[in-house]
């Protein structure tokens, strides 16, 4: 990526198209989020040995009783559940839990679980790191749909013949990581990159995987510049301006690659931050508007409503029915 990283945050007053969902005047720096437990790949150690600080694999039964929940991680989760029952809600969205579920998780993302005492599983634990750091590696993370592309859902649900294809490369992860042998994570890469895309073709449909490459390229460097600037930049201009392209350009490549303009997914991401703040600390409504870049927290408070077609007091309250 060019100079979007670290790229520091713009202030001023928006275009009159930004300004209709967010409020007038300057935008407030963001501050952090959340008081919520994040779990550092360093200590995911579920009581047991870490053999490396980049990637952790673990039973999902000790996963069940050692962490603090509701929390959040600073990496990549995937967590299989091969048998039992429950509830997993990811950023306030409630999933099914049943036999062969498989939920994604990406850095920064909240969820908390309910299973049954016979629910049994893998789960698998990698920092960005350890795909970017690779000596042989050409490809990222973003490569991969399942992590790259929009309104993808967290859970999945395989069928036998699926479960079965995808056994055979977990089993194959495992007895690697466990064996530590010469150039074991070099494997390991090779074998979760491999179960990464056999998931994505069960996950993400035919069409949006046939997307042209350039689309596909500035529409993940958009999120990426997003997920660090959201709240201090909110207008499509300047991110256009950040990725050196038009505003045409951007815009076309995210309703293309990701179904969504560059301004929705500006909307979609702040609104996903206030739902998380909302659920999940005591934060008053007026601090999450000034949090999130709203002058007015009246004018925050419409804008969630239009957008969740509830209050932000009322989706607070609904926290109640979605405790497991």
């Amino acid at each position: 990526m060019d100079d979007v990283e670290g790229s520091p945050a713009r202030r001023g007053r928006r275009p009159a198209a930004v300004r209709s969902f967010f409020s007038r005047g300057e935008p407030a720096h963001r501050k952090p989020c959340c008081s919520l437990p994040v779990v550092k790949i360093e200590h995911y150690d579920y009581g047991s040995e870490i053999k490396s600080l980049n990637i952790h694999f673990a039973p999902l039964e000790k996963m069940k009783s050692t962490l603090p929940y509701p929390h959040r991680h600073d990496f990549y989760h995937i967590v299989w559940v091969t048998r039992g029952t429950g509830c997993h809600i990811i950023d306030s969205v409630k999933y099914e839990v049943r036999p062969n579920s498989v939920f994604f998780m990406a850095p920064g993302q909240i969820h908390d679980f309910t299973l049954s005492e016979d629910a049994i599983g893998h789960t698998i634990s990698f920092s960005p790191e350890f795909f970017a750091f690779r000596v042989h590696n050409r490809h990222s993370l973003t490569d991969i749909p399942i992590y790259s592309l929009e309104n993808l859902n967290s859970a999945f649900y395989l069928d036998d013949i699926q479960a079965q294809s995808l056994r055979q490369i977990m089993d194959a992860i495992i007895e690697e990581y466990t064996a530590e042998k010469t150039g074991h994570e070099d494997v390991i890469w090779s074998y979760l990159r491999i179960f990464l895309m056999k998931m994505s073709r069960i996950a993400v449909p035919p069409a949006l995987t046939d997307l042209s490459s350039r689309n596909l390229l500035l529409s993940r460097r958009f999120k990426s510049a997003l997920e660090k600037n959201f709240g201090t930049i909110n207008e499509t201009a300047e991110y256009a301006k950040l990725l050196k392209v038009t505003e045409r350009a951007l815009n076309e490549a995210t309703r293309q690659a990701l179904g969504l303009t560059a301004a929705q997914l500006i909307r979609e991401r702040i609104m996903l931050e206030a739902k998380r703040l909302l659920l999940h600390t005591e934060i008053g409504v007026a601090e999450i508007a000034d949090r999130l870049g709203f002058e007015d927290p009246a004018y925050f408070s419409r804008c969630f409503k239009k957008h969740t077609t509830r209050s932000p007091i009322e989706f607070r309250q609904s926290l109640a029915t979605l405790n497991l």
